[in-house]
């Protein structure tokens, strides 16, 4: 196998539709200078010592998770604008809303720099869903108070949040912590 396919498992688990966990070991795939080239928001890749390899996209399963490098990894199936699934990692999970996140790199344009950026899907718990690219603007903070519109508390304080992008994650944390409450 070349140095540029180098793969490793680490053990982890999945969650089937029916909501069953699965504990498995998930393979990480290595690129030529060591860095992950898994693309999580698609697949995930299982080893099984009786099935051998199975791949699962966020349409087969529900969740997944694991620990690698000292860090713990979880990624749930969540809609995206365009209707589909993908693998998303949560930042706020809670019983009326929760929040979460996936990101796209993508090759650079005439710099040949490669970009970076994050989407959100908010959730809420009658199955409405708002989704957001990272870009804070007025739009952005007029389209989070339309979809919790029906919460005087999250209003007051979104109007007076989500002006700095440096506080984007915790301006948002503050915003579903508020949103969850009886």
């Amino acid at each position: 196998m070349p140095e540029a396919e180098a793969q490793t498992t680490t053990p982890g688990y999945y969650i089937n539709k029916q909501d069953n966990t699965i504990k498995t070991n998930i393979r990480i795939r290595k690129g030529v200078f060591g860095q992950t080239t898994n693309d999580f928001l698609q697949e995930v890749e299982v080893m099984d010592s009786v099935k051998g390899s199975s791949k699962f996209s966020p349409d087969d399963i529900k969740s997944y998770g694991f620990s690698y490098d000292g860090k713990r990894y979880l990624f749930l199936s969540k809609p995206v604008k365009n209707g589909s699934n993908k693998f998303q990692s949560p930042l706020y999970i809670g019983p009326r809303s929760s929040l979460y996140l996936y990101g796209i790199s993508s090759s650079g344009g005439g710099t040949n720099l490669p970009s970076q950026q994050a989407f959100y899907t908010f959730e809420k718990s009658d199955g409405s869903y708002l989704f957001l690219r990272d870009i804070l603007n007025n739009k952005f903070r007029s389209q989070v108070k339309e979809f919790y519109k029906d919460n005087k508390e999250v209003q007051a304080i979104i109007d007076t949040k989500l002006k700095y992008w440096s506080d984007l994650k915790k301006d948002l944390r503050d915003i579903l912590v508020a949103a969850n409450r009886e």
